[in-house]
């Protein structure tokens, strides 16, 4: 049983005992009022009345008791089964004079602290139904008058005061219903927004992998704010774009656009869009093929917590003339006439930029959700409840972000940023088991920078480095995003392609092979020739070996090949040189 179940459970028994309160306190009054005032009226009613009360309140009583039992509905019972004790009472005590008319505005009450808002409105139509019926039932004669304080009350001959008393009565419950209800779905809410906080922290503090805390975010989410239509765009660092990939179709959102999603993710701010009123083409695309059957959706930010001010991150002096220096707002990017290390960010894409690199840029990415209200006269979905709930998981974020970066650190060379040995390594050894399970080819290549050692004897290995790095970020361009690009040792570099035959390996590599020689490296006229160049060998699975050694040993010797041949050329493996 969850919690809001054990305390509606509990209400119900509360009610159960009121119930049972209410009963003696009718017997014991009644009674009392007969023999002080001198009353003359027949007590079997009451009894009937009470004796209902009784046997269904015992009813209740038990079934409570069993952990099976459906809690909305034993409440429904309940109210209707009081309504219908009420109207009896109402009928034998007077109609517009009896007292248990108000016991109505208590059942409305009782209906807003346990039932939701729809259940309460219909027993407030209920309310004004049922003595409405009775009054207009006896004004007619159709049913018997029958008064406990006078025989015939001047009440029912005077139409005017009739629907005077019922204007009071009916507006004084449908005003009850609507306070208690309001009142009531603040409590809940607030109580439920708790309740989630403390769930989500629960299930974030082992949480590390970002996936799993994207993951567990969306379930709370979906929750917190009633919505299950929600989808998550993170934000690819390298393009500057938000990404939805499926698995089927990737969308993607440039933040150089001017939209709602690009808006929210630098401001760091929760936006509502209505699919009446968009502005863009990207908000467009997001109604018709993300978000097919909204009407309204909500986006908000996916941000790490915020632990220090860039310019206290980097020491800068305060003389620096930076706008952010100073400012309340750690969004640096987002304050105009910012610098960067001493340069002057003359666009916010720039900016952007920077502060990826150096992950001050803090927004991972936004959630869309569909807050389409159906009925219109639904409760708004609480963004700033949402905001809390993501703010509270920003520290997971963080921490996510930390254990990927560290990741990131232990597969990467870190000079030139590509795959070091050991990692790529395990990745060719994957791809091979991943090409034998379902028949596919591969391509392999391997790269090495031609007189490097007398690159770096004249130059010196800062200079050195420098090419490195810069030769590393021409293949990886030059690549597909499914390729994989390594560091195998000094000057070598090797790629993996999965899904590529011979012939379309050899192209990629000789279009490597050209990129380097005819880029203009820093000193490149101090090498023979005048240009920087690259050596390389070029082997296919399974054409030149089943298995990882194999494959990489037939490129190993392509490329020693092409060494031997002169260098600056593409040599593929078991092909006849001619």
């Amino acid at each position: 049983m969850t919690f809001e179940q054990s305390e509606i459970k509990e209400r119900l028994l509360w009610l159960v005992r009121l119930r049972w309160i209410g009963c003696i306190g009718v017997l014991v009054a009644t009674h009392v009022v007969r023999e002080i005032a001198g009353l003359d009226f027949s007590l079997i009613p009451v009894y009937l009345i009470l004796g209902f009360v009784a046997v269904y309140n015992t009813y209740f009583q038990y079934k409570l008791k069993l952990p099976s039992e459906d809690l909305q509905k034993c409440a429904i019972k309940q109210i209707s089964l009081d309504f219908i004790a009420l109207a009896a009472a109402v009928y034998f005590s007077g109609g517009c004079d009896s007292p248990f008319l108000y016991y109505y505005i208590f059942h409305i009450v009782i209906s807003g602290i346990i039932l939701p808002r729809k259940w309460t409105f219909r027993f407030a139509a209920v309310a004004i139904a049922l003595p409405t019926t009775i009054m207009g039932l006896k004004h007619l004669g159709i049913l018997p008058h029958f008064a406990v304080f006078r025989n015939e009350p001047v009440i029912f001959t005077d139409l005017s005061v009739i629907a005077a008393y019922g204007s009071v009565f009916i507006s004084t419950l449908l005003l009850t219903a609507y306070f208690v209800t309001y009142l009531s779905d603040k409590l809940y809410k607030k109580q439920e927004e708790i309740r989630r906080l403390y769930i989500l922290s629960e299930k974030l503090r082992s949480s590390i992998v970002m996936d799993e805390v994207i993951k567990t975010i969306r379930e709370e989410l979906s929750s917190l704010s009633g919505h299950t239509n929600i989808i998550y765009m993170p934000l690819d660092r390298n393009k500057l774009d938000l990404v939805y990939d499926n698995g089927l179709n990737i969308f993607s959102i440039p933040l150089t656009d001017k939209n709602i999603f690009t808006d929210t993710l630098v401001t760091c701010e929760a936006h509502t869009l209505e699919s009446a009123v968009i502005s863009s083409e990207h908000e467009d695309k997001v109604f018709k093929t993300l978000m097919k059957d909204a009407k309204e959706i909500a986006v908000l930010p996916v941000r790490a917590a915020f632990s220090s001010k860039c310019y206290d991150y980097y020491h800068c002096p305060p003389d620096t003339g930076c706008a952010a220096y100073g400012s309340e707002d750690k969004r640096c990017w987002y304050i105009s006439g910012t610098h960067c290390h001493g340069k002057i960010m003359r666009n916010t894409t720039e900016k952007l930029r920077e502060c990826v690199k150096c992950d001050m840029f803090m927004p991972v990415g936004i959630f869309i959700v569909d807050i389409t209200r159906n009925p219109r006269l639904e409760a708004k979905c609480d963004l700033d409840a949402c905001m809390r709930l993501l703010d509270a998981a920003s520290l997971a974020i963080s921490n996510a972000k930390l254990f990927e970066k560290t990741l990131e650190l232990s597969e990467t060379d870190g000079l030139t940023g590509v795959k070091n040995r050991r990692t790529f390594l395990k990745l060719l050894d994957s791809e091979v088991h991943r090409a034998h399970r379902y028949n596919k080819s591969f391509g392999l290549i391997m790269m090495d920078i031609d007189y490097f050692k007398q690159y770096n004897d004249a130059h010196g290995h800062p200079q050195g480095d420098i090419l490195l790095k810069l030769i590393a970020d021409i293949i990886g361009d030059r690549l597909r995003d499914t390729d994989t690009v390594g560091r195998y040792g000094g000057e070598e570099f090797i790629a993996l392609l999965p899904e590529t035959n011979k012939d379309e390996s050899i192209v990629i590599a000789e279009r490597i092979r050209i990129e380097i020689e005819n880029h203009k490296f820093p000193r490149a006229e101090t090498q023979p020739g005048g240009r920087i160049t690259l050596s390389i060998g070029v082997s296919s699975y399974p054409e030149d070996g089943d298995s990882p050694e194999k494959v990489m040993q037939s490129a190993d010797d392509a490329l020693y090949s092409a060494k031997n041949m002169g260098r600056n050329r593409v040599v593929v493996a078991n092909v006849p040189i001619i």
